[in-house]
């Protein structure tokens, strides 16, 4: 089975850099010390190039290179590091969220393998995160029952307006109803009384 780990160590062993596409580099100083740059990330087809040597085509690199970056990312996140084999281990620093790599150790002076624990800050981060979320949940159902509440209130007022508004038309249609029989009236008893007072004909102005 391919080791991706041995191939990039017998590579780095002369040579000053290899790039892993989409996820980092392994880069070796003078010293010899290998270190891990998250910079480093474009493909520079060396990696490629390696993996087609053994027998690979284009798919199959592809699949092998995204299965690895899978694998060290899930130990990272499950573990907070991961071991690479003869290349050294890998580790996530809480305080950074950066990746740090460090040379072989001993099995035994590995730290035991236990789920991520995260620092007091994480976890007061989270747990005001969490209170922050439960905050605006009960900010938006607040204001969404004051909106329901709201939308309630103007159609009330509104039909009130609308009863008042009705009322009043009809007493002013009655009030000029009442002012033109009114007036009709008196016209109508004015020119009886003007009739009477008419001298017709043949009459005598004091009968």
């Amino acid at each position: 089975m391919l080791n991706l780990n041995e191939i990039i160590a017998e590579y780095l062993a002369s040579h000053r850099r290899l790039v892993i596409p989409e996820f980092g580099a392994f880069v070796k100083k003078e010293s010899g010390e290998l270190l891990f740059s998250e910079l480093l990330r474009t493909d520079d087809g060396v990696l490629t190039a390696l993996l087609t040597s053994r027998g690979l085509n284009d798919m199959e690199v592809a699949v092998v290179v995204d299965r690895y970056i899978f694998e060290v990312r899930h130990e990272l996140e499950q573990y907070g590091y991961c071991r690479l084999g003869a290349l050294g281990t890998l580790r996530l620093e809480p305080a950074t969220k950066t990746l740090r790599f460090y040379p072989p150790v001993e099995q035994s002076e590995l730290p035991q393998q236990m789920h991520y624990v995260p620092q007091p800050d994480e976890r007061r981060e989270t747990k005001d995160e969490s209170k922050r979320q439960d905050e605006s949940r009960n900010s938006n159902a607040t204001k969404t029952s004051t909106a329901h509440k709201l939308s309630k209130r103007p159609r009330k007022r509104f039909d009130m307006v609308m009863v008042v508004a009705v009322v009043i038309l009809v007493a002013a249609l009655a009030a000029i109803a009442y002012g033109w029989y009114v007036s009709n009236i008196a016209t109508a008893d004015d020119d009886a009384a003007i009739e009477e007072l008419r001298v017709k004909p043949g009459q005598n102005v004091n009968e």
